[in-house]
């Protein structure tokens, strides 16, 4: 056998072969002195020999050492001092101090013993695992081969844990195909570390072939880590046939084993096989075991039995239970769940009596309690009252607020968060970017961005379709498209940022395009996909793909879902089928407020005014309330049609009986009736009174009007207000230009048109479209970007040419029959 030594420097280990060149280097901090420190754990019993070749141990690393005094015991028996050795590192591994348990073996070879005690190996290769580096990990491994030591059944299960350990499975699983045995713990090792390493599938298969192609059989061990695997893929069945093993071997008894099994159903979704298992424990039932209440009430919350998870935890409340901090985690989760704020102030009573609120886990559960209840006042107040504040908590309070719409107060957290010098993890990042989308805060989330990019955090596949919809909310749909482009895996929620940012920006066309190309990835579209392509075809007028997408969705079965079928009565009422929206209004079993809102802002899009204020009358005899975009539909039908009195009415009690604000809109809408009835002054003085500053709409509508009603005094001063606000407004120049072209004043006219030459403004050319083939087809005056733009001119030339010889044609004809008739 090979004589092992070894060179000690400064922060590693080389350990080498004292017969050949090679080495293998163990990256270690080992350069301070060796000083055993656990003299007590020699028995006195052994003999003085013992203890005084401890204390030579201890010595020969002191600079106070006297070779001379204490002589040379490592050479005097070999066999004992190694026993002796293997017990020091033992004691060092149980304690955790697997550096010192290196050393020794380091030193033993250091002074010309041979490394043959295989009882030494484990804990070497134990010790090794503790560092979580895979190359050590190897290293140690390949000691131990070249050593002839790896045969042995004990040593090889250390090595397979230790790989486990370093999360390096494949290497785990060469170790056990080429192990000549295996025994129990050789099969606990793999089944419960594939089962670690989320691999869940693997974990059964190898349990089912220990079963079948093993004289041994599965311990209580690998039972538990086949009952977690079965859990996390949800497969009952083969749950079910691990639970009969499990008591036809009694481990049925064992709390873990039925905390498991209750934990297996419950994912699976079997309650009451859980509920079965929950109650053949006698100690259950007799107030005892505090962990299996926890399990079985988490079980009832993530099934959605909210009223069975009531029951049990007010029995809880009421037995003689240790309700520790998980017990009130579980009932902080149920009031979230169940929007109970009163019950959770009672838990948080308890909290405060029981003196757990020190628990960061129940601070931040409480806290998530209360914005979840719609108090978020109180979270906010539960989080300052905190002074043990981790990352988690951190991240649930900016979280909350973003998720609860006060996304300046989740940024101003952030900006608290940065100040005390931490570092955010992905999940807060996705936060923090959801917030700049909200606010549309470019300069922050382009620093997130920056910060992401920085510290080399993975861009996945949630973190990029964030990035992809703040540059999309943003306007940066080409930042958004090359950030879109560059994501290694695209799933539906980035297609659906891509997809929803193109129609925010009004390219609906492009939007079309990105859905078509997603498609073809062979990715199914979500409800907000299918939403977001509604609303672009919607924009489009193209009537053919929303029937489509309503095939499509009649296909799935979504149409029962309240987004997809608001956004379908939206999309047929744009393309001007208020029939088809009617059939869908109609046969919706639940309506929301966006759902009568859609329906009788399509009715009023079509003029049918007397419809639309009976829907609205509807509205209010189901018990739904109106919104502020619920006035808004109401208010522009009015318009359209010109009922004035009716506008009024409504104007009024949006305030007085619904307790509905009013906003620019509103005023905007208002405008717009009055100045259409011709009542201008009134109109204007409606402006003058508003409680907030007017827009450039809300002034455009004036202007409008005056152009309708001839109101060319007024016109002059409505303008001066518009420009004030946005002197680029094109628009409205070219309006008030030919409102006094309809006057008869061209040199207004002129001064206009020079005044728009001297700022460089120029009104952006109308675009038409056409779909061709699934594929739509935009076109803008003297546009020739189109790859057919040829042949399409010639066939306009060709086209005119034909109807200039027909109008030709015909005239002549007329005057024919007109002399004729003379």
């Amino acid at each position: 056998m090979a004589v092992w030594s070894s060179v000690i420097q400064p922060n590693c280990i080389h350990l080498c072969n004292a017969d050949t060149n090679g080495a293998r280097q163990v990256n270690s901090d080992l350069s301070k002195p060796l000083i055993f420190k656990k003299r007590s754990r020699i028995s006195a019993s052994r003999c003085c020999c013992a203890a005084q070749t401890y204390d030579s141990i201890s010595i020969r690393y002191n600079s106070d050492f006297d070779p001379v005094q204490s002589g040379d015991f490592f050479s005097k028996d070999s066999h004992f001092v190694e026993e002796l050795a293997g017990k020091v590192m033992k004691d060092y591994a149980r304690d955790g101090d697997f550096e010192d348990a290196i050393r020794v073996y380091i030193e033993l070879l250091d002074d010309g013993f041979q490394a043959g005690e295989f009882e030494m190996f484990p804990i070497l290769v134990k010790s090794f695992g503790s560092f979580c580096d895979v190359r050590k990990g190897r290293e140690v491994h390949g000691h131990v081969v070249k050593l002839g030591a790896l045969d042995d059944v004990y040593v090889a299960n250390s090595i397979l844990g230790m790989y486990w350990k370093c999360g390096a499975g494949d290497d785990a699983v060469k170790v056990f195909e080429r192990m000549p045995v295996w025994d129990v713990v050789s099969w606990n090792s793999m089944i419960s570390g594939l089962n670690q390493a989320a691999e869940f599938l693997e974990s059964l298969r190898f349990l089912s072939w220990m079963m079948w192609d093993s004289s041994l059989r599965p311990s209580r061990v690998a039972c538990l880590s086949a009952l977690s695997a079965c859990a996390s893929v949800e497969m009952g069945i083969a749950g079910r046939e691990i639970h009969a093993y499990a008591m036809k071997c009694g481990f049925d008894v064992d709390e873990f084993v039925v905390s498991v099994l209750i934990e297996m159903y419950m994912k699976c979704g079997d309650v009451a096989l859980a509920e079965n298992v929950f109650r053949s424990r006698e100690d259950v039932l007799s107030g005892g075991n505090p962990v299996l209440w926890n399990v079985m009430l988490f079980g009832y919350i993530s099934n959605g039995c909210l009223p069975q998870a009531a029951d049990l935890f007010v029995d809880m409340l009421q037995m003689d239970l240790r309700h520790g901090a998980s017990s009130m985690l579980a009932g902080l989760v149920l009031c979230s769940e169940m929007s109970q704020l009163a019950f959770g102030k009672q838990i948080h009573n308890f909290i405060l009596r029981n003196g757990l609120e020190d628990d960061v886990r129940v601070t931040t559960a409480l806290m998530d309690m209360y914005f979840k209840c719609g108090d978020v006042e109180g979270g906010l107040k539960i989080f300052d009252s905190c002074s043990d504040r981790n990352l988690i908590m951190w991240g649930a309070v900016i979280s909350n607020c973003v998720q609860t719409g006060f996304c300046y107060t989740a940024l101003r957290l952030f900006h608290a968060f940065l100040s005390e010098h931490r570092a955010p993890d992905s999940a807060m990042l996705l936060s923090v970017l959801r917030a700049c989308s909200a606010v549309v805060n470019y300069s922050m989330g382009t620093g997130i961005h920056g910060f992401i990019i920085k510290k080399g955090i993975r861009q996945g596949a949630f973190l990029g379709s964030a990035l992809v919809d703040f540059y999309a909310k943003c306007k940066d749909l080409e930042s958004s498209r090359a950030l879109f482009d560059g994501l290694t895996s695209r799933d539906v929620v980035a297609w659906n940022a891509l997809i929803s940012g193109y129609v925010q920006c009004g390219l609906s066309d492009k939007a079309l395009k990105a859905f078509r190309d997603m498609l073809s990835e062979q990715l199914r579209p979500s409800s907000v996909s299918l939403s977001s392509i509604l609303s672009a075809s919607a924009d489009l007028s193209v009537k053919i793909t929303c029937r489509e997408i309503h095939g499509y969705l009649t296909r799935r079965d979504l149409v029962s879902n309240t987004l997809v079928a608001n956004s379908l009565i939206a999309a047929y009422a744009r393309c001007g089928d208020i029939n088809s929206s009617r059939k869908i209004f109609d046969g919706m079993t639940e309506r929301n407020t966006v759902s009568w809102n859609s329906f009788i802002f399509g009715s009023g899009m079509h003029e049918k005014i007397d419809h639309t204020l009976q829907l609205f009358e509807q509205m209010l005899a189901a018990g739904v309330e109106p919104n502020n975009v619920t006035f808004t539909a109401i208010l522009s039908a009015c318009s359209h049609a010109g009922r004035v009195d009716e506008g009024w009415k409504y104007f009024t009690s949006m305030c007085e009986e619904h307790g509905v604000e009013r906003r620019v809109e509103h005023y905007t809408c208002m405008v717009d009736l009055l100045g259409r009835a011709g009542q201008l002054k009134r109109a204007y003085d409606l402006i003058l009174t508003m409680p907030f500053a007017p827009d450039a709409q809300t002034w455009g509508a004036l202007l409008g009007a005056c152009r309708t009603h001839g109101g060319v005094e007024l016109a002059r001063t409505v303008a001066d207000h518009i420009f004030q606000i946005d002197s680029s407004a094109v628009g409205y120049r070219v309006l008030l230009a030919n409102l006094y072209q309809d006057a008869g004043d061209t040199d207004q006219v002129d001064k206009i048109r020079s005044e728009m030459k001297d700022l460089g403004l120029r009104k952006n050319p109308g675009c038409s479209w056409i779909e061709v083939n699934n594929e739509v087809h935009a076109f803008v005056a003297s546009d020739r970007s189109h790859c057919e733009s040829d042949l399409i001119y010639s066939t306009i030339r060709s086209l005119t040419a034909e109807i200039i010889r027909v109008l030709s044609s015909n005239q002549e004809a007329g005057e024919s029959t007109r002399r004729q008739a003379l």
